[in-house]
């Protein structure tokens, strides 16, 4: 059986500060998920905000 993906302590750190961040200005998260291709945690807030965020905790917004 295949180890589950999980996320890095400063991704993980990171997209709590996102979605704190969004629902701050009341936008809902509707995905929250770990890449397993590029090993990025993707976040959809309001079916229109994008973030990825990367292995090192970098927050890049799409």
């Amino acid at each position: 059986m295949r180890q589950p993906l999980e996320p890095t302590p400063k991704q993980a750190i990171s997209a709590i500060r996102v979605c704190a961040q969004l629902t701050r200005v009341y936008k809902q998260i509707d995905l929250v998920r770990l890449d397993e291709r590029t090993k990025n945690v993707y976040i959809l807030a309001d079916n229109s905000l994008e973030a990825e965020i990367t292995p090192s905790g970098e927050v890049i917004w799409l």
